[in-house]
């Protein structure tokens, strides 16, 4: 029996540690939701505003809108459209890859209410799916569109905005790689 305290007593202070670190959710410790490195060469956008940020490789830039020119509408929905990510290398000039706005006090049903009501006749959600990338929790809708082919919308909450990442139709793969980069930046 003494050698079973004896063993136990030793151990406490290992399970100190792993209590404490349990406790602070390991993060001040190197835990928690792991910190993504971008590939070699590739920059970084930071928004503290809204708590992301992502990485791009050379051939692509994230144009940061100036608040003043930030104020729009989308799926008739008042919001700031304060991103865009485009690849400015391709033969055919600059192309968007991806669209990224902030909407005050939007929840995702009426968010995905306002895509079906902006063309009721070919936009239909097709998939609605949890995503989490970077530690940010999402959704993922793709929906139909009037050209036939879907198109993907991420969504995720940054306080009280809710933030999207509207991918360019065809742009799925060219968005991928970035996406992967995609975490929360603390405030």
């Amino acid at each position: 029996m003494k050698k079973i305290f004896n063993w136990a007593k030793s151990l406490s202070p290992l399970l100190l540690i792993a209590l404490t670190l349990t406790a602070f959710g390991c993060q001040k410790f190197g835990g928690g939701t792991p910190k993504i490195t971008a590939p070699d060469g590739w920059k970084t956008f930071n928004s503290i505003e809204y708590s992301f940020s992502i990485a791009y490789p050379e051939n692509m830039e994230v144009q940061d809108r100036l608040a003043d020119k930030q104020d729009t509408t989308y799926l008739n929905l008042s919001g700031k459209f304060f991103a865009s990510l485009r690849d400015v290398k391709r033969e055919d000039g600059v192309s968007s890859i991806a669209l990224f706005y902030s909407f005050k006090d939007l929840s995702f049903d009426k968010f995905s209410e306002a895509l079906v009501a902006s063309d009721t006749t070919n936009v239909s959600i097709k998939e609605t799916t949890d995503v989490t990338q970077g530690g940010i929790a999402m959704k993922k809708i793709v929906s139909t569109t009037a050209l036939g082919a879907d198109k993907i919308h991420y969504l995720f909450k940054s306080g009280d905005n809710l933030i999207v990442a509207s991918v360019i139709i065809g742009e799925e793969e060219a968005f991928a790689p970035e996406f992967a980069t995609m975490q929360i930046v603390a405030e």
